[in-house]
């Protein structure tokens, strides 16, 4: 028998899905916000996942199902992200909070 003669047999929806691909707007809305005094725990936490530090200043922070996922400082356009979900869409966004809000 050839390969293709087993294919009837795999049930391909439960194979895992591939969250290599896919980007965290995918399904959920982000919210985007300035960061507040009460925001300092979850951006430690992110920075330390990160292992970046994320300079002092004025900062915003994204949300995803009301779980803070990554920050950016708006003067230096650093960010911090949390490596365990996929935020390149998200970071890019708040790229894009932050030069709107340097010019």
């Amino acid at each position: 028998m050839f390969p293709s003669s087993f294919a009837h047999l795999i049930d391909f929806s439960r194979r895992p899905r591939d969250t290599r691909r896919t980007s965290a707007l995918d399904d959920s809305p982000v919210l985007i916000r300035p960061a507040a005094a009460g925001d300092e725990p979850a951006l430690a936490r992110l920075a330390a996942l990160d292992e970046r530090e994320l300079p002092r200043g004025e900062r915003f922070i994204a949300e995803l199902e009301g779980r803070p996922v990554a920050a950016v400082e708006v003067r230096s356009g650093t960010t911090v992200a949390d490596p365990f979900v996929p935020t390149s869409a998200v970071v890019e966004l708040l790229g894009l909070r932050a030069a709107q809000l340097r010019r």
